[in-house]
């Protein structure tokens, strides 16, 4: 049997992560052994789809403050990635982070590869444009990998990238455009969160998603708590402007903990595995710019305030633009709760107009299966030498 070994970080959301849990679950059919290598505190959040998973420590703000304890936990992260290596000797390793990477990140990585040899893929969830832009062309990190998927619509690269860089891609036999990862929606459960929620048709429901919810300062990653407290701020007033008012708040399992204000008709929860129907059944999402998040939007076609927050990068800040050029999203960059509750309102009389705009989403695709395929061509490919 063929082992297939995923290496997806997080610290402060749940993006990488979901993204191998989604192919994971494609390949489960295939007889193939899954092994998950990951710095995610919670790696079975989203179900069981990995035969066996190795958990590595995972960035934070006091490891930052600690330039020898940084060092230790890196090394030591590099020691399990080797021992998994031996122990499960994977026929190719599917790899899910930031890039460019940390040493942090990628030191792991390299230091298991230069004692157990081995095939990768890399997933590359674009950052900011111009920083992909220079580690296209620069980085040699990007050596290390047989293939590149760009899970990302043709349509979206075309935005975000210079004419050049985009015909680099498309002749390059390395790269692969796939389209989004994501899942697909399950009408049984729309109900189901109807009941949970307790949801009538008559209720106007808002839903403010914020990912993982967690932030890593020093490394430049904002909190969402900013977004909750303004939010909260003009909730009273809002139950007067919007008849029927329901908000579910899904905080994200990195949130940690806050003064919850109480009000009728709103609920807080960590984390909902089933965020995606609850999308879809929602009138108006609030959230953030993530790239999952993005993907549910789109697929749900749900109309949403995005407040972009910064991840390293800016990466969130032109994603956002993208969506509110088709239409389909307003931005809220300079978060305050007078602004906040402007938009709110903006969108509400606006719902009908922004609905009508999803059409323009016609090569919005499902990626999932296209991974999948180039996986398990690889692995045939390697048999075939």
């Amino acid at each position: 049997m063929k082992t297939i070994l995923f290496y997806a970080t997080n610290g402060i959301g749940l993006g990488h992560l979901r993204r191998v849990c989604l192919i994971a679950e494609k390949l489960r059919p295939k007889n193939k052994k899954l092994v998950l290598v990951t710095s995610a505190h919670l790696s079975m959040i989203f179900g069981k789809f990995f035969d066996s998973i190795i958990q590595l420590i995972p960035l934070s703000d006091e490891l930052f403050k600690s330039p020898i304890k940084t060092r230790e936990i890196r090394l030591a992260n590099g020691v399990k990635f080797a021992q998994a290596l031996k122990k499960f000797k994977p026929d190719l390793i599917v790899c899910d982070f930031y890039f460019p990477p940390s040493n942090f990140t990628f030191y792991p990585l390299i230091y298991a590869l230069n004692k157990f040899s081995t095939k990768n893929i890399f997933i590359w969830r674009i950052g900011d444009r111009n920083n992909f832009t220079s580690n296209f062309n620069m980085n040699d990190k990007l050596d290390y990998f047989e293939k590149i998927i760009l899970p990302h619509s043709q349509e979206e690269l075309k935005y975000l990238f210079l004419s050049s860089v985009f015909k680099k891609i498309k002749i390059n036999d390395k790269f692969k455009i796939i389209g989004p990862i994501f899942k697909n929606i399950n009408k049984k459960k729309i109900d189901f969160c109807r009941k949970k929620y307790k949801i009538s048709h008559k209720d106007f429901l808002i839903i403010i998603a914020l990912g993982g919810g967690g932030k890593l300062k020093i490394g430049k990653c904002d909190s969402p708590r900013e977004i909750v407290k303004c939010f909260l701020s003009i909730y009273p007033r809002l139950v007067k402007l919007i008849p029927n008012l329901k908000t579910v708040v899904s905080t994200g399992p990195y949130f940690g903990d806050f003064n919850k204000r109480i009000f009728p008709g709103l609920r807080f929860v960590k984390f909902e595995k089933n965020i995606l129907e609850l999308i879809k059944l929602s009138d108006l999402v609030i959230s953030t710019a993530g790239y999952n998040t993005c993907n549910e939007l789109v697929t749900s076609k749900t109309p949403a305030i995005l407040i972009p927050l910064m991840r390293g990068d800016k990466e969130q800040f032109e994603r956002a633009s993208y969506l509110e050029k088709k239409g389909i999203i307003k931005v809220c960059k300079n978060i305050s709760s007078e602004n906040l509750l402007d938009t709110i309102l903006y969108c509400k009389n606006n719902l009908t107009r922004m609905k009508d705009n999803f059409k323009k989403f016609s090569d919005w695709k499902q990626g999932n299966n296209k991974i999948a395929k180039i996986i398990l061509e690889t692995l045939n490919d390697q048999k075939k030498r």
